[in-house]
């Protein structure tokens, strides 16, 4: 008697998943960024961190920025400023990059987003998700499209695909996820796609979009097995159900770690709280179930990381691997996030950072509102500083750093 189609076999997909290939995916000498999420918490550490990648000379060497949530408004603020930054000076640094892009972040700040968004979203026929990306077209992003971004950088928004349960990213050339397929050229607003991305759930998710029969195709590169039928698979393109990508990979790394082999990542995340105190009521016992299953992923995705790009030092400063050269494993790079201890990394001219003020900036509150003007600028001048002390110990490359002593962002505001 002949077996019954049960589909593919969890090995098969996971070869499937293996072999699937993005748009140019071999690996290559150059630079990319990722930056994490965090509300404005972690876009404000962000702006500060590309200030200094910028006075570094680093900026305007990057080939793919990817984002998460609080990093993908920085991002996205990013890629609208860009072609307004003009050409970089000699030692590869744009001119008056505070002006043109901190500053506007830090007025972007001081709105108060999530709890309007979250109340009105909540009445029948409102979407807490498009409201906020409303928000975003009004306050930042404008009506520009991601065919309105540059070719590059490239830069790559990702949000979670809570129906195929994987990494949906949007671009400039292409949207989608290995599932349902691609999206050429979307003409998607920035705004939406920003949105999709910081839809923290549950109270900003999900952002639902709804495409005409036919938007999507398949990737040229599909390899494996699919699970799905063409109706599923219809039906999954017809209402696309996304969520903040930090769900995913809250690093915003998986766009970057296959391409390429200088790995720069930005960490604003909230660190761990650990307490005796927790509740064993069953909505703060799950809700503490979810924080410490997401800590473990981070914990797993950033040791990984850590190893990569220690490897990678190590092979440079012993001579068996050269700036141009690509190894699977090792990498270059630097990694920083807000919750680094400072005492770490120790560089000539350093600027001080206390211990106690950084770690409670690290700990303040993901949310999307006004956190006063001291703590916005003091945020951004964390991230400038981390960011410098880690770039200057551990960064290795082909291109010698540009020697700009490093200053505060904001004196006013220092740490």
């Amino acid at each position: 008697m002949p077996q019954a189609n049960i589909g593919p076999t969890e090995t098969q997909l996971a070869d499937s998943v293996a072999g699937f290939g993005w748009d140019g995916n071999l690996l290559e000498p150059g630079i990319a960024l990722a930056m994490s999420g965090g509300g404005f918490r972690a876009m404000l550490f962000h702006a500060g961190a590309l200030m200094r990648l910028n006075e570094l000379g680093l900026l305007s060497k990057i080939k793919r920025i990817s984002s998460v949530s609080g990093g993908s408004i920085a991002a996205g603020h990013l890629a609208t400023a860009w072609a307004g930054l003009g050409r970089p000076d000699a030692n590869g640094a744009f001119g008056n990059f505070k002006a043109l892009y901190v500053a506007p972040i830090l007025t972007f700040s001081r709105h108060n987003l999530d709890v309007k968004t979250t109340l009105i979203g909540l009445l029948p026929g409102f979407s807490a998700a498009a409201l906020l990306a409303k928000s975003y077209e009004k306050y930042l992003f404008g009506t520009r499209t991601l065919q309105d971004i540059p070719d590059s950088p490239r830069f790559v928004f990702c949000a979670t695909n809570l129906q195929s349960g994987v990494l949906f990213r949007f671009s400039k050339p292409y949207a989608g996820d290995y599932v349902i397929g691609r999206l050429d050229k979307p003409k998607i607003r920035l705004s939406q796609a920003v949105a999709a991305s910081s839809a923290f759930p549950p109270v900003l998710s999900p952002l639902e979009l709804r495409l005409p029969e036919g938007s999507f195709t398949q990737w040229p590169t599909r390899s494996g097995v699919s699970s799905l039928s063409r109706d599923e698979l219809a039906a999954l393109r017809r209402r696309v159900v996304l969520t903040d990508g930090g769900v995913y990979d809250n690093h915003g790394l998986e766009p970057v770690v296959k391409r390429y082999m200088t790995i720069l990542v930005s960490d604003g995340g909230a660190p761990f709280g650990r307490s005796a105190q927790i509740g064993f009521d069953w909505v703060r016992q799950l809700r503490r179930i979810l924080e410490v299953t997401d800590n473990q992923v981070r914990a797993l995705r950033r040791r990984n990381l850590i190893d990569r790009l220690s490897a990678g030092k190590t092979a440079f400063d012993n001579g068996t691997l050269s700036a141009n050269e690509t190894r699977a494993h090792e990498r270059f790079g630097a990694f920083w996030g807000i919750d680094t201890d400072a005492a770490r990394f120790t560089p000539p001219d350093a600027l001080p950072c206390d211990g106690p003020l950084t770690d409670r900036l690290a700990r303040t509150s993901t949310r999307l509102t006004d956190l006063g003007e001291t703590t916005s600028k003091q945020l951004i001048n964390w991230g400038y500083a981390i960011c410098d002390r880690s770039i200057r110990t551990h960064y290795r490359g082909a291109d010698p750093l540009d020697k700009v002593r490093p200053a505060w962002p904001y004196a006013e505001a220092n740490l």
